[in-house]
């Protein structure tokens, strides 16, 4: 199906392994982030399928990206129009652009590239792709900007689009993620091994989790040593109140908490040490959490999760065994509920769970052949006017 302002002229049909496709967003690895995370797994799988794919990003030194100065968050470009020529020229004759999170940041620039694309001799196939929502309406503005399909990748967004945008062409893809795995080893610790292994950040959770970790060790409980992953930051604040990381200073410096950084390969076997993991998002409605990749590696992996009720989290963890759903925002929530995991044991999981843990490594698996078969159906259709 095509928008009400998509292109007149149409790529000839050409075998999905020729394609040639461009993907452009505001961060790439090593910037943490669930979608610079899923956007190199799955321009590896596509290389893979034999198409020529490249990142555009705003990340400095980035692994596997192309710098360009109109999407580097950390600082405005010098001339904004210059800028946009520069990504408009990097992207021409690529036959998709892919637009990761377009509704974050720029809008304006944003609106003005999908212009400046629809105008070329020939014009791409342009596709938003939404890793999180927002509830500011410039955002929701420029993804119904031009009409253009929207990828989704969790029933909780693409329920939100099709709200929000009525009769908007929503696609729901199943997020990339490297099954390709590396060694960590965990600093030295003592009793349970309770992992928070999101992003540090207040979004996150992460002031939640450290109040109700320092209320039990406060309290005198040694059965629990606390990791938090993702404590490099390259681009966005922790939000963290410095009071908080103040009080848990002496803790760290006891081996009592610890904030550590691992890559995305060193993810999987650091959640496979954890004896329980930690997910508490902050906030609920378009705030709350979009999928949740380190929740699926838990599921895949049968490890027990404390989430919050926040976004697509219950959705995901319907059905599992061993896991507890508390309140947002709840701190005495979680510190409850991890004293009566440590107290009790954790709950017991179900005949199902493998089933579930297959079925998500499965469609993080067929994830790129999916984005191939969009984009091939994409470019294949017959657009209005088209000869």
């Amino acid at each position: 199906m095509d928008g009400p302002f998509a292109s007149q002229w149409r790529y000839p049909r050409r075998p999905e392994s020729l394609m040639k496709i461009a993907h452009i967003n505001w961060i790439a690895l090593p910037t943490a982030g669930g979608d610079a995370v899923h956007i190199d797994a799955l321009v590896q799988d596509l290389r893979r399928l034999g198409a020529t794919t490249e990142v555009f990003a705003g990340t400095v030194g980035a692994t596997d990206a192309r710098y360009l100065e109109a999407l580097n968050l950390l600082s405005a470009p010098r001339d904004g129009q210059r800028a946009l020529e520069d990504l408009l020229r990097a992207v021409q004759g690529f036959e998709v652009v892919q637009l990761h999170n377009p509704q974050f940041h720029r809008m304006d620039l944003v609106k003005r590239l999908i212009d400046g694309l629809l105008a070329q001799p020939r014009p791409p196939r342009i596709l938003h792709n939404m890793h999180a929502m927002s509830e500011d309406e410039a955002g929701w503005d420029v993804l119904r900007h031009r009409g253009l399909p929207i990828i989704a990748h969790s029933r909780y967004i693409a329920e939100e689009v099709r709200r929000r945008i009525p009769g908007a062409e929503v696609h729901e893809l199943f997020l990339s993620l490297t099954m390709n795995r590396a060694a960590y080893t965990f600093p030295a610790f003592q009793g349970r091994l309770i992992l928070q292994p999101t992003r540090l950040s207040r979004w996150k959770g992460s002031a939640v989790s450290l109040q109700a970790v320092l209320e039990l060790l406060e309290a005198g409980r040694e059965d629990f040593t606390f990791f938090h992953a993702g404590s490099e930051q390259r681009i966005f604040p922790t939000g963290l109140d410095e009071a908080l990381l103040a009080r848990a200073a002496p803790w760290q410096a006891r081996g009592r908490i610890h904030f550590i950084h691992y890559s995305v390969e060193q993810s999987w076997e650091a959640i496979r040490q954890a004896d329980f993991v930690l997910h508490p998002t902050n906030d609920n409605g378009a705030h709350g959490e979009p999928f949740s990749l380190t929740t699926a590696q838990a599921i895949m992996q049968g490890k027990p999760v404390i989430a919050t009720d926040s976004g697509n989290l219950p959705i995901l963890l319907e059905g599992y065994g061993p896991k507890q759903i508390i309140p947002t925002r709840d701190v005495g929530a979680l510190r409850d509920a991890i004293a009566l995991w440590l107290d009790r044991g954790v709950p017991p999981g179900q005949v199902t769970d493998p089933a579930l843990g297959e079925s998500l490594r499965q469609g993080f698996l067929r994830s790129a052949h999916e984005h191939m078969a969009l984009y091939g159906r994409l470019l294949g259709a017959r657009v209005p006017g088209a000869a």
